[in-house]
């Protein structure tokens, strides 16, 4: 199972997420699952290093993907950054939502 855990602060703005495990609903190279959440991090990812300018927030290893925003930003960067994670946690979501068995969305406060 793929547990993602979304890590808010106290203005319950998303800070990070981070992503566990595989789901094992195909086998590798063909998980549809696994697929679909790394699309929607990869695209998170690729939309804060291209639209905002960030490098060094993310990590990633087989079955682990770490997406922290810890710095600061400007009002500006810090809306984008809001819109772009907000918009992966309902992709997540959605996930989760038609693969209850293989996907497992978490909050918590950091």
């Amino acid at each position: 199972m793929i547990k993602i855990n979304i890590g808010r602060d106290l203005a319950g703005t998303i800070k990070k997420f981070v992503i566990k495990g595989h789901a094992g609903y195909a086998e590798e190279g063909s998980d549809i699952v696994c697929s679909a959440v790394s699309a929607i991090a990869y695209t998170a990812v690729g939309a804060i290093e291209g639209l905002i300018g960030l490098k060094g927030f993310f990590k990633e290893k087989n079955g682990f993907m770490s997406c922290k925003l810890d710095m600061e930003l400007s009002p500006e960067k810090s809306h984008d950054a809001n819109v772009i994670m907000a918009t992966a946690e309902i992709g997540f979501k959605q996930i989760e939502y038609a693969y209850p068995d293989y996907v497992k969305v978490l909050d918590e406060e950091v």
